[in-house]
């Protein structure tokens, strides 16, 4: 049996999801998915309240870290 780590368990940091993103910089975030082959139509509501993961599984994004580093400005 494994050894149980004492200590603090790392939280994952909530994502905002993509509309939160766009309400906050829209020019940016469409370059970014313009680059990254993520197209929204009139019909992607889904893609717009999803999950940032989600997002990218959904447009099969290539490289997701770097995904998300462009989209969260880091």
């Amino acid at each position: 049996m494994a050894k149980r780590k004492h200590g603090r368990v790392a939280v994952r940091r909530r994502l905002p999801s993509l509309f939160e993103l766009l309400k906050k910089d829209p020019g940016r975030v469409f370059a970014v998915l313009s680059r990254h082959g993520v197209y929204i139509d009139a019909g992607s509501f889904i893609t717009l309240s999803a999950p940032l993961e989600k997002v990218a599984a959904y447009h099969a994004v290539p490289d997701k870290k770097k995904f998300l580093a462009d989209l969260l400005g880091r």
